[in-house]
């Protein structure tokens, strides 16, 4: 029997051993019965029991442990097929960050509640669409416990405007995202003060500092309402700009509005930011307010100096020094949670395949057999009082049966962290225009809600999807091939014949990635710019990798850049050909294959010199000339010498307003 296997069986006879001894053992009695002699090892099993099962042990003036007033089990809770294949999809947003354990554990222990059959004609809501949103990552898990328990944090933290990186000691209070970023709302310890934190500029390990209860964070709605407060705050004002003909299409598309005529449109933009503004180049003119236009200006002069003259030469990749994020394993406490919830499963359904219930808790036929032998055999053994566990078996042991469950026939209460991260995904599916499963969702949400008592701590939002979204979904789930019409990033609008693969989010947007059959390579659109879409026959079998969202896809331009540490996140968005090298002071040198070297000098103009591209050399000096082209523009048409336009759109929103 390997580690993991003993401690899971050690952690379920310690749950058997104290529902069949209700008034309580002592310690000593209790590790001779799960069979332990080592102290250390007892202390970790009673903090798997609390963090990862939801027990809680109680423990007396004279040192008894028994089980808390609510015992070890779940209470009451069943779920339709279509609330659980929500729960399912919504769980998804945690897939490849440090919170999918969680996930995976409360999907495992959500499994024995749900009903058997699929309805006729539902269709895997996961099919064909992916919900992850690769963040949070930066210490997102060790955050979560924290809030949970009410301990403070420390971490190194870069400060935006200098780019310092400073030790911060803080009370988590709420995590939130808002467009493509998460951020910590809490109280700094240092500074006395609460503080937003972005936790794209969060580096190195999050630790968890002092004792749990040390502080008394604000009411869950009152912190969602700071937070939201506090990054509306720092949300751009309304901008305006005039702009090219294919740019006018793309900010129609995004909902920007034209507030007047002049010699050409002039439209108001919403929440556009300095960096997605100088990105535009000369696609687009700011026009007001004046810090802003100034603001641009001064990122393509730091644009221009970053890539002016001989680029260094960059450091040599070395594969040891990226941690790999591998899919997390399953320790004792995880694996204890699916035995448990494997014979809640079978408590109430009599005779069951082994394939049936290997296909509902996501394992081989041969592991399912495992486990159930495993509780056959050892599970009950040493709680003095209790029996082995049993089952009936089938001749060919295909099928099998629960005889008796010495009480473990409920699942496991979900953790803190398994509840925050279940109940705030739910709520984005709630939210999320465009998805059937907002209303499963909603009285999935519910049901837990009134089970576990009001669950907050996380804030989060999918892209809105509208009408296209469904469509897609359909389509991939039946195979079908599409024609659309796309509008690209230059304001381009080209007819499309594509077979749909798989669409999935980017943080900010809705992406469907497809193989066109006019260019015959791999090409990802955005929802939002996508019209007409229309069904044109039977779509192929093409060769697909699941990935995240980014632009740096199998190309032939190979491009070196560094990122600097107000920056890197940008770059740990993307797919890179080499695995990120970290420099000293906090900014990444990556790898990138670039399909359209535009892509790549829009990112060093919006960035303003926090983006700077080493090699190759043709990329460089094409960024310090569009910098300079950029800047002339501007400044020859000086808005104090010319104030027309401005005027006129001042005139013209005075009068709508």
């Amino acid at each position: 029997m390997s580690a993991v296997d003993q401690a899971a069986t050690r952690l379920l006879n310690m749950i058997i051993a104290l529902m069949v001894h209700r008034r309580g053992l002592s310690r000593e009695q209790l590790m001779d019965m799960v069979g332990t002699a080592n102290e250390r090892a007892f202390e970790r099993d009673k903090a798997a029991l609390r963090s990862v099962l939801g027990v809680t042990l109680e423990e007396s003036d004279r040192g008894h442990y028994r089980l808390s007033a609510e015992g070890y089990a779940m209470g009451p809770l069943h779920f339709s097929h279509t609330e659980h294949a929500a729960i399912s999809l919504a769980l998804g947003a945690w897939r490849g960050t440090e919170i999918e354990w969680a996930a995976r554990g409360a999907m495992t222990k959500l499994a024995p509640l749900t009903d058997d059959d699929d309805p006729d004609g539902i269709v895997d809501p996961t099919d064909g669409l992916n919900t992850a949103l690769y963040a949070p990552a930066a210490g997102a898990s060790e955050i979560l416990s924290a809030m949970a328990e009410r301990r403070r944090i420390a971490f190194d933290y870069v400060t935006g405007s200098t780019g310092e990186v400073a030790r911060r000691l803080v009370e988590p209070w709420r995590l939130g995202k808002r467009g493509g970023s998460w951020y910590l709302l809490g109280f700094d310890s240092d500074r006395g003060a609460e503080r937003v934190f972005s936790l794209r500029r969060v580096l190195g390990v999050v630790e968890l500092v002092g004792e749990a209860e040390a502080f008394t964070p604000p009411a869950p709605q009152l912190a969602a309402a700071r937070l939201a407060s506090a990054l509306d705050r720092d949300e751009p004002g309304p901008v305006l700009v005039v702009a090219n003909e294919a740019a006018e299409r793309l900010l129609a598309l995004q909902g920007a509005e034209p507030v007047a005529d002049a010699d050409r449109p002039i439209w108001r933009l919403s929440g556009a930011s300095v960096f997605d503004l100088a990105a535009w180049a000369g696609a687009v003119e700011v026009l007001e307010p004046a810090t802003v236009r100034e603001a641009v200006i001064e990122r393509w002069r730091g644009a221009a100096a970053a890539h002016t003259g001989v680029g260094a030469e960059p450091s040599p990749y070395r594969r040891a020094v990226r941690p790999v994020r591998r899919a997390p394993k399953e320790d004792a406490a995880a694996r204890a949670a699916r035995l448990v919830s494997m014979v809640s499963y079978l408590a109430d359904r009599g005779s069951v395949p082994l394939a049936d219930l290997a296909r509902r808790f996501q394992v081989s036929v041969k592991e399912a057999h495992d486990d159930l032998f495993r509780l056959w055999t050892d599970v009950g053994r040493s709680a003095a009082g209790g029996d082995l566990l049993d089952f009936s078996w089938s001749d060919d042991e295909s099928w099998v049966a629960l005889v008796d469950s010495q009480g473990l026939d409920r699942p496991v209460r979900l953790s803190a962290i398994e509840a925050i991260s279940l109940i705030a995904a739910l709520r984005s599916i709630e939210s999320a225009d465009g998805l059937s499963e907002a209303t499963a969702a909603a009285s999935a949400r519910a049901k837990l809600e009134a089970a576990l008592g009001p669950v907050s701590g996380v804030d989060f939002a999918l892209p809105q999807g509208g009408p296209v979204l469904e469509g897609l979904r359909e389509a991939i789930g039946l195979g079908q091939r599409l024609a659309f019409r796309y509008t690209n990033q230059q304001g381009v609008e080209t007819r499309r014949r594509a077979d749909p693969l798989e669409v999935y989010s980017s943080g900010d947007h809705w992406l469907v990635a497809a193989w066109d059959l006019d260019a015959q390579a791999e090409r990802h659109f955005r929802l939002d710019r996508i019209a007409e879409l229309d069904r044109t026959g039977q779509a192929e079998s093409h060769p697909y990798r699941p990935r995240r969202a980014g632009w740096s896809a199998r190309a032939e331009l190979v491009v070196d850049a560094i990122f600097a540490p107000s920056e890197r996140w940008r770059a740990e968005e993307l797919e890179t050909l080499a695995p990120p090298l970290p420099l000293p002071g906090g900014s990444l040198q990556v790898k990138l294959g670039v399909v359209n070297p535009d892509w790549i000098t829009a990112m060093a103009l919006g960035a303003g010199g926090a983006i700077e591209v080493l090699q190759p050399a043709a990329v460089r000096e094409r960024i310090v000339e569009a910098a300079k082209r950029q800047s002339v523009t501007y400044l020859r048409n000086d808005l104090s010498v010319n104030p027309t336009p401005t005027a006129v759109v001042r005139a013209q929103s005075a009068s709508k307003h």
